[in-house]
């Protein structure tokens, strides 16, 4: 039940924000643009069910999820990777968790909490190369990012972001493309408009060989045609997981934050 609650809370709280990409350039790589997946926009960056200057301190540059096309998007990994920039340093925040749940949200695939290790900025999220976490052709999930600064007294997180992602089979001349291509795969996604790929792909090359001057272009490109451009100079940063939440009250805080997003349509994060 408190898991119910939570998560119909948080629903109801993303719901009531929802934001456009604008201000779009062209460049090498094509704009994305949103897939018909058949599901709501997500937010890529937060709303706040409190005020921010009583619960996280105010930063540069909202914490921000690593997407396109409004938080919802096709993939074509089994397993894939999930990229959150962090605007604040370890010692500010009480707790970071993930929840990636089936496209009902009445059932939770995967949990954990990650800690930052030195800094802020960027950090990737792996489901765990497991059966049980395995995403299904065909299936629409729901993922939420979920960050307290404090300690947290009562169910809803200070910020949260959220989105849609949903698992296709690729064509046979789309796979045999991404093996020739495999230096340069995103490209590859982002012309078949899978972008969830095309950024996960694109930033691990960045993030393995940022010297790469046409990596260091496309990762520039990319996020000032997306607005994002605080993301440019970031780097990816160190965390530690450790699976230690309530599945019930994380269901009970999701909850909790769609009725306060409903009920303070006019709150946005810093």
């Amino acid at each position: 039940m408190i898991h119910d609650t939570r998560l119909t809370a948080i629903a109801i709280f993303l719901f009531s924000l929802n934001f456009l990409v604008a201000g779009r350039s062209s460049n090498a790589l094509p704009l994305p643009v949103a897939p018909d997946t058949g599901t709501p926009k997500g937010n890529s960056t937060p709303g706040t069910t409190r005020s921010p200057e009583i619960s996280c301190s105010t930063t540069a540059n909202p914490l921000t999820a690593l997407v396109a096309n409004n938080g919802k998007d096709y993939t074509l990994a089994s397993h894939p990777n999930f990229w959150f920039y962090i605007p604040y340093h370890p010692t500010q925040i009480n707790s970071l968790e993930f929840l990636l749940l089936d496209g009902e949200e009445s059932q939770t695939i995967y949990k954990t909490t990650v800690k930052l290790i030195n800094n802020s900025g960027i950090i990737k999220i792996t489901l765990p190369q497991k059966t049980q976490y395995a995403l299904k052709v065909g299936r629409r999930y729901r993922w939420y990012f979920l960050l307290d600064c404090q300690q947290n007294q009562t169910l809803e997180p200070d910020l949260a972001i959220d989105g849609w992602i949903e698992r296709i089979a690729p064509t046979l001349e789309l796979t045999t493309q991404i093996k020739l291509d495999r230096h340069s795969a995103y490209l590859t996604y982002a012309k078949n408009q899978i972008w969830f790929d095309a950024i996960d792909s694109l930033a691990t090359a960045y993030f393995t060989t940022p010297d790469r001057p046409e990596l260091k272009a496309a990762w520039a490109k990319l996020w000032r045609n997306l607005n994002y451009q605080w993301l440019i100079p970031e780097t990816l940063v160190g965390i530690s997981n450790y699976n230690n939440l309530d599945l019930q009250e994380n269901k009970e805080r999701i909850k909790q934050i769609s009725l306060n997003r409903l009920q303070n349509r006019s709150i946005i994060c810093p």
